[in-house]
């Protein structure tokens, strides 16, 4: 399966040798079919003598509606690229030129139409030296050039050969099991719904397929499949697909909207690009410039910014961060195009080198523009490498969609930085040479930092210090294992210390405490309040005979020492296992207290699953 896109100027018979080669009109508009000249994007197919499916776009040559043909052109696998005979090379030819070679489409086949119009052989000879002389330098260069005529039927079994000869160099696109589609048209059907049509990249779609649609993580289910007016079951890359959705109405998709799986693409609205201004355009590039970029079948004001130099000139390459006015979904490699909102013109184009940069560089730092040009030469290996510093902590699956390589990319670049002990691995999180006690650092200073605020806790409850860490669970209790294992921390329940750390208390502070000790000793059950403890010994005391479980609060305002509460646990036991059951009363009486002291006991006891409430009473969990 593969799909081509028409180019060339206006009314130099794109639509007509469509409908001579496959049989299909494009022009699916009333205003098209009565004005005669193509708006919109238009498709249809053929197949090739081996049984070869080949989709075509129709894109629009007129000036007004280049911003239309953008749409459609960017996914194709070969431009049938059209001149009129009888004009020759003309303002649309030179941009819809340009176009192609920004977009650095893989090669073509042009088509030399309307020679039934022009009799005189020197001037057709003199068209197709122009010809040459225009597409030399560009994608198209060395294409072959085959005279015909729609109408006649002249040339049109030869440009089809020559479709087929060149799509023989052309592999099909691979299937990397990251599929997305950008949406050039929607639309809804009786019976069906919303339908929503695109060239299908990264890998394939089923029916029944979970997907989602960029921007806005909104989600859809694959209600069924078409190529070509044909059901299907499964969609392969590379081919045109119209994708019946489920659970998402039409008015809420739009042309420029990904369809994607899952995972496979986010949105921004900054991105890092390596850019080439046109020679033609005549004037540079400036900073801080308005701008419509077009990406994918996306199109979006934004600003440059224009990186290591104070502008780009005409036919020379530079560095670009571009502003977004509203999020688009891209991935690194996508090629895109710049274009100046008036007088409307094509400037410029290139292709994505990071679409999450996180934040504005400052314009002249060296080090943004060496980053800017390993992104763009760099090796498998150094983009990965430089993807696993930067987003550090992620697993394998996570940094595939970073750098904008395949899986087998991906992994064969990351065995190479495994043997070349460039990379470690905790667990199944990726992280750079040394990462680990990089990580172990990092928890050590935090660490340190409590004890030294606070010398009297034991230590820092483990969810304050993941929140401090700022790195998700599942990282965080590994990363907090393995350091352990490294004996530089210590897990106590839910609290962490240091490796070593102690509690000591001053001169003061012990006397403060061994006062305290002595009145729960005459005090027996009814023990002196939580705030009266709070009190005598200050708060920092206080919180730190808790962690070293020499007292035990078992409510908001009754606590114990260590022994108190213990012999308090087992007398309540040992009357259940002779009893059944107690009440609040009848407890109160047993201890010899009051009701407040009583309530508390029943309720922690609950709390801990020593007992379990049946009614007003207590009964022992089994």
């Amino acid at each position: 399966m593969y799909v081509i896109g028409t180019a060339g100027h206006v009314d130099h018979g794109k639509s007509s040798l469509v409908r001579a080669l496959t049989g299909i009109d494009p022009d699916r508009l009333q205003e098209e079919k009565e004005r005669e000249m193509t708006i919109d994007l238009g498709f249809a197919w053929f197949s090739l003598p081996d049984g070869t499916e080949v989709g075509i776009v129709d894109v629009p040559g007129h000036r007004d509606f280049i911003e239309n043909m953008l749409a459609g052109v960017g996914g194709i696998d070969l431009a049938l690229f059209v001149v009129a005979a009888d004009e020759g090379v003309m303002p649309q030819t030179v941009e819809h030129l340009a176009i192609l070679d920004l977009l650095e489409v893989k090669g073509g086949v042009v088509a030399l139409t309307k020679v039934d119009l022009v009799d005189d052989l020197d001037w057709l000879e003199l068209v197709t030296l122009d010809l040459e002389e225009s597409l030399s330098g560009t994608v198209l260069a060395g294409s072959p050039i085959v005279p015909l005529s729609s109408k006649s039927g002249e040339g049109i079994e030869e440009i089809r050969d020559a479709i087929n000869i060149r799509l023989r160099d052309i592999e099909p696109k691979p299937d990397h099991g990251r599929p997305r589609m950008p949406i050039d048209r929607v639309f809804s059907l009786p019976g069906f719904g919303t339908v929503a049509t695109g060239t299908l990249s990264g890998g394939h779609l089923d029916v029944g397929d979970l997907v989602e649609i960029q921007p806005g993580d909104r989600q859809a289910r694959i209600r069924g499949l078409q190529t070509h007016r044909t059901k299907l079951d499964r969609a392969k890359p590379g081919s045109r697909v119209a994708v019946n959705l489920s659970g998402i109405h039409k008015d809420d998709l739009s042309r420029g909207d990904m369809i994607a799986a899952p995972g496979v693409v986010t949105t921004t609205i900054l991105c890092d690009v390596s850019y080439r201004h046109l020679l033609d355009v005549g004037t540079p590039l400036k900073h801080n410039v308005s701008v419509k970029l077009f990406i994918g079948s996306s199109e979006v004001m934004a600003r440059t910014r224009v990186l290591g130099e104070r502008q780009i000139d005409p036919g020379r390459q530079g560095w670009l961060q571009l502003e977004l006015d509203h999020s688009v979904a891209m991935v690194r490699g996508d090629r895109f195009i710049l274009r100046r909102p008036s007088p409307p013109a094509t400037l410029g184009g290139g292709h994505l080198l990071d679409p999450h940069p996180g934040r504005k560089h400052r314009r002249y730092k060296t080090d943004i523009v060496d980053r800017l040009e390993m992104l763009e030469k760099g090796s498998p290996e150094d983009l990965l490498l430089e993807a696993i510093y930067r987003y550090q902590p992620s697993q394998l699956d996570q940094l595939i969609s970073k750098v904008g390589m395949n899986r087998q990319e991906v992994e064969t670049a990351y065995q190479a930085l495994i043997m070349d002990e460039r990379v470690e691995v905790l667990a199944d999180y990726v992280l750079p040479g040394g990462g680990r006690m990089q990580w172990a650092d990092r928890l050590g200073s935090i660490l340190s930092s409590f004890h030294s605020q606070s010398p009297l806790r034991l230590g820092i409850p483990r969810e304050e210090l993941r929140s401090r860490l700022g790195q998700p669970a599942d990282f965080f209790n590994k990363l907090v294992n393995w350091v352990e294992e490294q004996q530089l921390l210590v897990q106590q329940g839910t609290i962490i210390c240091q490796s070593g750390h102690q509690i000591r208390f001053n001169e003061k502070q012990e006397n403060d405490i061994q006062r305290l000790m002595a009145r729960f000793e005459t005090t027996g059950v009814n023990s002196p309040s939580v705030k009266e403890c709070r009190l005598e010994v200050g708060d920092d005391v206080y919180f730190a005979l808790i962690d070293l479980e020499m007292l035990r609060q078992v409510s908001n305002d009754v606590v114990y020492t260590a022994d108190g509460y213990q012999h308090l646990v087992d007398q309540i036991v040992d009357y259940l296992k002779q009893n059944t059951s107690v009440d609040a009363a009848k407890l109160r009486d047993l201890l010899g207290t009051s009701r407040k002291y009583a309530i508390a006991l029943l309720e922690h006891l609950d709390d801990i699953q020593v007992t379990r409430r049946v009614g007003d009473n207590r009964e022992l969990v089994v």
